[in-house]
């Protein structure tokens, strides 16, 4: 595998992942113009401009003719809005890079934004909220988890904005924010398969030429926490089958040198089924059926969660079972033989899961757009994790985890009084 990185004249970085034994190519651009960037006034608006670009550029008009420049050669074009960033993939046989290279650029650089896509945009956009709220598990991110995390601030909502807050942005608000954040300095695009350098360069800079603009670097808004925050938060709705729960902590910025800790802890906590909160939870107690452990980190903050979801009957001995498993990781009392399983499941799991470009893609895409001065590769990263004593892993689960920073969230047929009295 070979990896170069470039910056053309006007700001655009591009990295070439090449030398990969495959038939595709995979293009993807990671943009600073996640919801964070949102105005205050204008809740969704990044999200919202995701949707637009897949609505028509001058090569490729419309919808249909977007769609179709990609999928003929059963290749997909997807995107992703999330805290800081937006993700704009790509993914087609390599035979037709050059066709997938341009329709990406041009969605970034020169979208049609028409008044009756918006209108269409707008409602699609609603369908994904309703989606959203459908399903527990994905609705406790925008009504329970980033709410207690982010209390206080503006991202203490939902990514895509409310069904109101969808109503209220107008056509001049979408361009003001892609001409603002879809530009060249804001953008990294990485191009991964078995193509030549040398050709992937002349492509993009060919199609560089699309931006009007270099623009200028945009500052990333800064989050004025209250002093007094909510660490318990309950969104009670009869409707769903099952109560979705979460536990969870603040942890570090991205790029920190502690994040590999938290990866470690990660582990632990449940990072796979053999780790003792799951065997309780479920081999031995049948209390929930799958979970999930989420670690994410953003310039300024990061956290780490636990999430499943369970018969609201349960709601008291999961919560209970989770914050004891969390208070006992705080205690130090994890033992060398957990830490030795984490270490090994963490470094074998990258190793086993490196078999495309976009899984290259994913591995530097972040680092090369929130810490480009200290980009890693897989080798570098797993002797960090090697290099972490057993004693650094106790001394941070006993800093973070305790029960003073602990968040508690429910989203279902659930109150307060449903979680354990100790709370």
């Amino acid at each position: 595998m070979q990896y170069k990185k470039y910056i053309l004249k006007n700001g655009l970085s591009f990295v070439s992942i090449t030398g990969l034994s495959t038939k595709s190519v995979t293009i993807t651009a990671f943009l600073r113009a996640g919801f964070r960037f949102d105005p205050p006034d204008k809740p969704g608006i990044a999200h919202f401009a995701e949707h637009m670009v897949f609505n028509g550029t001058q090569s490729f008009p419309t919808t249909e003719k977007e769609a179709l420049a990609i999928e003929q050669y059963g290749g997909w074009h997807g995107a992703f809005t999330w805290i800081e960033h937006q993700k704009h993939t790509v993914h087609l046989p390599k035979s037709y890079f050059e066709t997938g290279l341009k329709l990406l650029m041009e969605t970034l650089s020169s979208p049609l934004i028409k008044q009756s896509e918006i209108a269409k945009e707008r409602k699609v956009i609603k369908e994904e909220i309703y989606t959203n709220k459908s399903d527990s598990s994905k609705a406790i991110w925008d009504y329970v988890w980033t709410p207690l995390l982010f209390h206080g601030t503006h991202l203490a909502r939902p990514y895509s904005g409310t069904e109101n807050d969808l109503d209220l942005i107008t056509k001049a608000d979408l361009d003001d924010f892609i001409n603002k954040y879809f530009i060249p300095k804001n953008i990294i695009i990485f191009i991964a398969g078995d193509i030549e350098p040398k050709r992937i360069r002349k492509e993009v800079e060919k199609n560089s030429r699309l931006f009007t603009t270099g623009g200028k670097s945009v500052d990333i808004p800064s989050l004025n926490f209250p002093k007094k925050t909510e660490n318990i938060l309950v969104h009670n709705d009869s409707s769903y089958y099952k109560t979705s729960i979460c536990v969870g902590v603040k942890t570090v910025p991205y790029g920190s040198i502690d994040q590999p800790v938290f990866e470690i802890i990660r582990e632990i906590l449940c990072g796979y089924s053999g780790t003792r909160l799951i065997q309780t939870l479920r081999n031995k107690g049948g209390l929930i059926y799958d979970w999930h452990i989420y670690s994410d980190y953003i310039s300024d903050t990061g956290y780490l969660f636990f999430n499943a979801s369970t018969s609201h009957r349960n709601v008291d001995s999961v919560t209970s079972i989770v914050l004891d498993e969390f208070e006992r990781l705080a205690s130090g009392k994890i033992t060398d033989k957990e830490i030795l399983i984490a270490k090994q499941h963490l470094i074998g799991s990258i190793y086993a899961n490196f078999e495309t470009g976009q899984d290259y893609i994913e591995w530097y895409g972040m680092q090369e757009l929130l810490n480009s001065q200290h980009v890693l590769s897989i080798e570098e990263r797993v002797k960090l994790y090697k290099k972490i004593s057993n004693d650094k892993i106790r001394e941070i689960a006993s800093s973070y985890l305790k029960k003073q920073n602990i968040f508690i969230g429910a989203i279902g047929n659930v109150s307060k009084t449903s979680f354990p009295k100790t709370i």
